[in-house]
């Protein structure tokens, strides 16, 4: 809910890479991840869940065992789906220095 994600990011640290925001917070219980990817950034439904996917694939590894609530949201930057921008994007999630 709206209410549950605005008191969530009102608590988290936050970290900004050329990209996107990266909000995280430690949790009691098992890792979570969310990406949010506006329509500004890439106009079909398929870049915008290729994206997703990309970042969920590249993050969850590094937050998996920290138990970390973590969501990613991309700044309003237009992004196409090519192996240059799956390069800075993967860059830009393994510089992240996630910590509880």
């Amino acid at each position: 809910m709206r209410t549950e994600f605005l008191e969530f990011r009102s608590k988290a640290s936050r970290l900004s890479s050329p990209h996107f925001t990266a909000y995280y917070l430690p949790s009691k219980h098992q890792s979570s991840c969310s990406v949010v990817v506006p329509k500004k950034v890439h106009k079909l439904a398929v870049g915008r869940n290729w994206l997703k996917r990309l970042t969920f694939d590249a993050l969850w590894p590094l937050i998996q065992d920290s138990q970390l609530d973590v969501v990613i949201i991309y700044k309003p930057l237009k992004l196409d789906k090519s192996p240059r921008t799956k390069e800075q994007i993967l860059q830009e999630i393994n510089s992240l220095k996630l910590s509880s």
